[in-house]
C-alpha cells in the first residue's frame, strides 16, 4: 500500500487515460442489442432447427410479422381505398423494405375470410421482415413512409416489433434506474456520513469502475460476439453501484475510525486496507466467482450476466489503486464538513438480535426453522415468458397486437408451424397420407383451434381425397390424391404454399388457441410436439425431421433450456461459494450455516416475487428471468455480508465464541445495515419503471435482502454456530 500512496498521481493518471479512452471507442451496447435481439437459445433447439427449415423453405432469413389496420366503427370504403394503396406502395417496395412473402386480403381475395375480421373493424397483412442487420426503428420509419399519409389507424406487429418495443422499455427502465440510484446514493452517504463530500467521492471512484467494465464488456460483446441482453447493463450498473458503494461505506469506516484513534492519514490508509480492505478482496472474489460461473451456462441470458464478473475484477483494481489517492489526497477533508473523525456507531439493534440467538440458540433455531415452512410451500414459481403483459398495452406494437387478440385471436396473430423435413420429395401419395394423418391427430390435440397444411390448404378436410371408398386397416377411410388432381394447377398452388421447391421439406400452420407466450400456450406446444412420432410411425415420413417453430416454440424451448440451466447454474454458484466461504473463514461448519442462511434467503424472495405478482400485479406468473437473477444477486452479494461478520468475528480469536459472535454483530452491524439500504435502494429504483420484470426482480431481492439481514445473518448463523457447544454443555450436565 505505500508503493501505490507513493505511486498515485501516475496511477490516478493511468485510470483517468484508460477511463476516457475505452468510453471513447466503446461500441453502441444497445445498438448491438436492437440488431441482435434477444435470441438465448443453442443451435440444436427444436424450434432453432424449425425455425431454420422454414427460412430454407421460403428461402428468406427473417421473423413473421403484422401490418393491422383497425376502425373501431368499421373499415369504409374510403378506408379499404387507402389501405389498398398503402399495401400496393409496400409491394413495390418490397426488396428495398425487405419484405417478403406479404399475404393480404386485397391482393389475396381469398384470404379476406382469414385477415379481415368478421365485424369489419380489423384488416391484417402478414409478412416477413428480413432485417439484413438494420435497425427496426429504422424499418419501421421506412415502412411508414412507403405507407404514405394514411388516416387509417394502423400498426406494426409480431415478433420483431414487439421484441424491438420490449427492449426499447427495458432500456428507458434500466437508464430511469440508473439516474434514480445515483441520487439516492447521493442522498443516504450525505445522511450516513454527515458530509458533502465522500458521496460525490464514492459516485465518482464506482463511476470510474462502471465505465471502464462498460467498455471492455462492450468490445467483448462486439468483437467476439458474446451474448447481450435488456438486462446486461441493468445488472452491471446495480451490482456495480450497490456493492461498489458499500465497499466503500465499509472502507472509508474504517478509515474515519482510524484517523479518530489519532493515526496519520498515511497510517490510516495503510491500516484500513489490512482490515477493511482485506475484506472487501474476499468480497469482491466471491461476486467474481458467482458471476464468472455464469460463463459455463449455455443458457444466453444467463450467461451475459457474467460481464458483472469484469465488473468485479475492474472494481478490486479502481479500490486497491485508485480509491487510496482519494483518501491520500483528501485526508479528513474526505469527511467534511463533519469535524467528529469517529467511525461508524455500532449497532445496538444487531447485538441484540445477536445476543437473543446466542442466548437461546435452540430455539432461534426451531422458530426459524418453522417460520420457513410457509415459505418454502408458496415459494414454488410459476414462471411467465410473456412479454406483452409485462409490456403492458402503451407501445404501438403491444396495442396493434391487443387489436388482433380482440377481433381475430392472438393464436392467428403469431401462429405455430410445424415444419417437416425428407430425404425424398413429398409430393406423392404415401407422403400426403402421412402429413394428414399428422394434421388430423394435431388437430385433435386440446388446445388447437385450427391447423392448415398441403393437404388442407383451407383448414378443413377435403372430401374427394376420400371419396376411393378404400379403408385403411383401421376401418378409417384412406386418404388419396388422384394423379390428374397432383398434376393439377390449384394443388399445385398448394404444393408451392406449403411446400419447398424440391418438395422435401413441409410445413403445417397450427393456430393455437391461447395467447402464444401464455402457459397455456406451452402446455398445447408440450402436447403438439407428443404427436410427432405416434402419427408419423409407420409411415413413409417416419423418419423425417419434424419440429416446431414460432414464438410459442420458442418461449416452450426457452423455458426447458432455462430450468435446466438454472439447475446447473446455480449448484456451481453455490459450490463456489462455500469454497470461497472456506477459505476466508477457514471454518467448515459456519460456512455451511452461511450457505444455508443464503438458500433460505432466496426462498424468502421467491415466495415474496410470487405475491407480488399474484396479488399486486395480477401477472400470470413470475417473469421468467427473475428466479435466477434474485438467486445470484442474493447469492453472490448476500455472502457479503457474512464476510463482513466473519472478518470481524475472526479478530476476536482470544474470546469465546459466543462472545466474539456479538461483538462482531456489534462492531460490523450497522455497516452490514447500510450497505443492504444501499443495494436495496439501487434495486428499488427499478420499481418506476413499469416493467413487470424489473419490479418482480427489485421486490425479490429487497425482500431476500431484508430478511437475511434482519433475521438469517444476525440470528440464525449465530444460533448454529453456537448451538453445538451448548448442546454438549447440556449433555455433560444431564450425564
Amino acid at each position: 500500500m505505500k508503493t501505490i500512496i507513493k505511486w498515485r498521481w501516475a496511477l490516478m493518471a493511468v485510470w483517468l487515460t484508460v477511463t476516457v479512452v475505452l468510453t471513447v471507442i466503446q461500441p453502441d451496447v444497445n445498438a448491438i442489442l436492437h440488431q441482435r435481439g434477444q435470441d438465448p437459445l443453442t443451435e440444436d433447439s427444436p424450434s432453432k432447427i424449425a425455425g431454420k427449415l422454414l427460412s430454407k423453405m421460403n428461402e428468406t432469413q427473417g421473423a413473421s410479422n403484422l401490418l393491422i389496420f383497425y376502425n373501431a366503427n368499421k373499415l369504409t370504403d374510403e378506408d379499404m381505398k387507402q389501405i389498398g394503396a398503402g399495401i400496393g406502395s409496400l409491394r413495390a417496395k418490397e426488396q428495398e423494405l425487405g419484405i417478403k412473402q406479404m399475404i393480404d386480403p386485397i391482393a389475396i381475395p381469398q384470404a379476406k375470410s382469414s385477415l379481415i375480421s368478421p365485424d369489419g373493424t380489423t384488416l391484417l397483412a402478414t409478412f416477413i421482415l428480413e432485417k439484413d442487420g438494420r435497425n427496426v426503428d429504422d424499418i419501421k420509419s421506412n415502412i411508414e413512409a412507403a405507407l404514405g399519409n394514411l388516416s387509417v389507424e394502423h400498426y406494426l406487429s409480431g415478433e420483431d416489433f414487439i421484441q424491438n418495443d420490449y427492449i426499447k422499455a427495458t432500456t428507458e427502465g434500466v437508464e430511469k434506474s440508473a439516474a434514480l440510484t445515483v441520487i439516492f446514493i447521493l442522498v443516504v452517504l450525505v445522511v450516513m456520513f454527515r458530509s458533502l463530500v465522500i458521496p460525490f467521492v464514492s459516485l465518482a471512484a464506482v463511476g470510474v469502475s462502471y465505465l471502464v467494465s462498460m467498455g471492455i464488456a462492450a468490445q467483448i460483446i462486439d468483437k467476439l460476439e458474446f451474448p447481450v441482453t435488456s438486462v446486461t447493463q441493468m445488472l452491471l450498473v446495480l451490482i456495480l453501484f450497490g456493492i461498489g458503494t458499500d465497499y466503500n461505506i465499509l472502507l472509508f469506516n474504517r478509515f474515519k475510525e482510524e484517523l479518530g484513534n489519532g493515526k496519520s492519514v498515511d497510517d490510516a490508509i495503510i491500516t484500513s486496507y489490512k482490515t477493511a480492505g482485506k475484506t472487501i478482496v474476499y468480497s469482491i472474489l466471491t461476486v467474481f466467482i458467482a458471476f464468472a460461473g455464469l460463463t459455463l451456462s449455455d443458457f444466453g441470458i444467463y450467461k451475459s450476466g457474467n460481464v458483472v464478473a469484469i465488473g468485479a475484477v475492474v472494481l478490486v483494481l479502481e479500490i486497491l489503486t485508485l480509491t487510496p489517492f482519494l483518501m491520500k489526497v483528501l485526508g479528513t477533508k474526505l469527511f467534511w464538513p463533519s469535524k467528529k473523525a469517529a467511525g461508524h456507531k455500532e449497532s445496538r439493534f444487531w447485538a441484540m438480535l445477536t445476543q437473543i440467538s446466542v442466548k437461546r440458540p435452540l430455539l432461534t433455531t426451531l422458530i426459524i426453522l418453522v417460520l420457513m415452512i410457509p415459505v418454502l410451500l408458496t415459494s414454488g414459481q410459476k414462471l411467465s415468458f410473456d412479454q406483452i403483459d409485462e409490456m403492458g398495452y402503451g407501445h404501438p406494437s403491444t396495442k396493434g397486437f391487443s387489436l388482433v387478440g380482440e377481433h381475430f385471436s392472438r393464436g392467428q396473430a403469431l401462429p405455430t408451424t410445424v415444419m417437416i423435413e425428407s430425404d425424398q420429395a413429398m409430393d406423392n401419395n404415401e407422403a400426403l397420407s402421412a402429413i394428414e394423418k399428422l394434421t388430423e391427430r394435431l388437430k385433435k390435440t386440446e388446445g388447437v383451434i385450427a391447423v392448415s397444411s398441403v393437404t388442407q390448404p383451407q383448414a378443413a378436410p377435403i372430401d374427394f381425397f376420400y371419396a376411393s371408398g378404400q379403408t385403411e386397416a383401421d376401418g378409417s377411410k384412406k386418404f388419396y390424391v388422384p394423379d390428374q388432381v397432383l398434376a393439377s394447377p390449384d394443388f399445385g398452388q398448394s404444393l408451392a404454399s406449403f411446400m419447398s421447391k424440391d418438395r422435401k421439406i413441409t410445413k403445417l400452420i397450427v393456430i393455437l388457441k391461447d395467447d402464444p407466450y401464455s402457459p397455456a400456450a406451452l402446455d398445447t406446444i408440450e402436447r403438439i410436439n407428443g404427436q410427432f412420432d405416434a402419427a408419423l410411425q409407420g409411415t413413409a415420413l417416419e423418419k423425417a425431421a419434424v419440429a416446431a417453430a414460432g414464438p410459442s416454440s420458442m418461449t416452450y424451448d426457452m423455458n426447458k433450456a432455462q430450468i435446466k440451466s438454472f439447475n446447473s447454474t446455480a449448484i456451481i454458484v453455490i459450490v463456489s461459494v462455500f469454497v470461497v466461504l472456506l477459505f476466508v473463514i477457514r471454518a467448515f461448519w459456519p460456512a455451511i450455516y452461511i450457505v444455508l442462511a443464503l438458500i433460505a434467503s432466496y426462498y424468502v424472495a421467491m415466495s415474496a416475487s410470487k405475491l407480488v405478482s399474484e396479488k399486486f400485479i395480477g401477472a400470470d406468473g413470475v417473469s421468467s428471468f427473475v428466479p435466477f437473477f434474485s438467486f445470484i444477486v442474493i447469492v453472490a452479494v448476500g455472502v457479503d455480508y457474512s464476510i463482513f461478520l466473519m472478518m470481524r468475528y475472526k479478530e476476536y480469536g482470544n474470546i469465546s465464541a459466543k462472545e466474539a459472535i456479538v461483538k462482531s454483530a456489534q462492531s460490523v452491524g450497522g455497516v452490514i445495515i447500510s450497505a443492504m439500504i444501499i443495494l436495496g435502494g439501487t434495486f428499488a429504483t427499478l420499481m418506476p419503471s413499469g416493467l413487470v420484470l424489473l419490479i418482480e426482480l427489485a421486490a425479490a431481492v429487497i425482500v431476500g435482502l431484508v430478511v437475511l439481514c434482519f433475521i438469517l445473518l444476525p440470528m440464525l448463523v449465530p444460533a448454529l454456530m453456537v448451538l453445538p457447544e451448548r448442546l454438549r454443555k447440556k449433555s455433560a450436565s444431564e450425564s
